[in-house]
């Protein structure tokens, strides 16, 4: 019997789901509701912002497009690129001392084990927690003078320069005043936002697994994931995202010649999504690791003297392991997600920037 119960959570923004106690192999898939350990084929839609086709399609052009930027060469999709699992390859991002997160399966932000579930609006974002909501992860750019901001303008003159940037180009009035009536700063990023939220990957091998069919995964990512359950890795990723979207201080070392980065004032960071984990490194808050080996490296140091209370007791896999792990991962990120890229965006700009 897998120790399934470890791993139970439930999933934010459409309500809680009804789940009993542990959970023990999954049954035929037919004869159940879907797990509340599998990621649910529709994304969210929070009652203040609702979506619909047109706002993800304006929403789509407002990510991709540089004009966002305050010196119009950076677009959101500069730092969230689908080559990279809506994250960028780098150690840290352009102007920032931090990785940038994937946003890949973002609307489902904040769903843990044995707590409330979240609404979209409360939905944790960044390494800090720092801000609520995709809406509030898409201001955090646009107002950050080291990211999209830039030094022309201030977070007070920056969205009414934007507004008068999108209001003269026709292509972006017509749809603004077809979906909101008007361009406004809670527009922008309400349509962004509502796009962002169609950028998820369910129906991964995990998630069929889980959902009953007993097929979708290997012996070999069985046994992966029952090392995770077993070693106690669990502690911190678990539930649907395999994260509990804690703050915890590892004492991740910082890159050569780097600043350091205190975290939330207090050197801790977000534990990191596995979903996905496959698409999306180099690895901790500060890429400083290229790959999982030197990520089970730092754990096996990081657990022989833990800071953070949640590491006592964790056992890094082993050499033997470590390959199950790792085809583990993979079961996590496996399904397709949208990573088209638009040929152009109406203000004529190259679509993602140019950084």
């Amino acid at each position: 019997m897998h120790r399934w119960f470890v791993l139970l959570g439930l999933v934010g923004c459409v309500g809680p789901s009804e789940s009993g106690g542990a959970i023990d192999d999954p049954p035929d898939a037919a004869t159940v509701d879907p797990s509340p350990l599998a990621l649910p084929l529709a994304p969210p839609s929070p009652a203040a912002n609702p979506t619909s086709p047109a706002k993800v399609a304006l929403g789509r052009l407002l990510f991709w497009d540089p004009i966002l930027s305050g010196d119009r060469t950076l677009a959101c999709a500069t730092c969230h690129h689908p080559q990279f699992g809506y994250s960028d390859g780098r150690q840290t991002s352009i102007g920032v001392v931090r990785n940038a997160p994937t946003i890949l399966d973002a609307a489902w932000n904040g769903a843990v084990l044995d707590q409330p579930v979240p609404t979209c609006e409360d939905a944790p974002m960044f390494w800090d927690n720092r801000a609520r909501s995709l809406e509030g992860q898409a201001r955090g750019p646009l107002t950050t003078p080291a990211e999209m901001l830039g030094t022309s303008y201030t977070s007070e003159t920056i969205f009414p320069e934007l507004i008068a940037r999108l209001a003269a180009i026709p292509a972006y009035a017509a749809q603004f005043d077809a979906v909101f009536g008007g361009i406004t700063e809670t527009a922008i990023l309400q349509a962004i936002a509502a796009f962002e939220r169609t950028l998820t990957n369910p129906g991964t091998s995990y998630d069929r697994y889980v959902n009953g069919d007993t097929t979708a995964l290997t012996a070999q990512q069985q046994r992966g994931l029952a090392v995770l359950s077993d070693n106690h890795c669990t502690n911190c990723h678990s539930g649907p995202m395999f994260s509990d979207y804690a703050l915890h201080d590892l004492r991740v070392p910082d890159l050569p010649n780097a600043t350091h980065d205190a975290g939330d004032g207090s050197n801790r960071f977000r534990t990191q999504t596995l979903r996905n984990i496959t698409h999306t490194g180099p690895y901790m808050h500060d890429g400083v690791f290229a790959n999982f080996q030197q990520v089970f490296q730092f754990y096996r140091q990081a657990t022989q003297n833990p800071i953070d209370p949640k590491l006592r007791g964790v056992r890094t896999p082993s050499p033997q392991e470590a390959p199950d792990v790792i085809a583990f991962f993979a079961a996590l990120g496996d399904s397709p997600f949208d990573a088209s890229i638009p040929q152009a965006v109406p203000s004529g700009l190259p679509p993602g920037g140019t950084p």
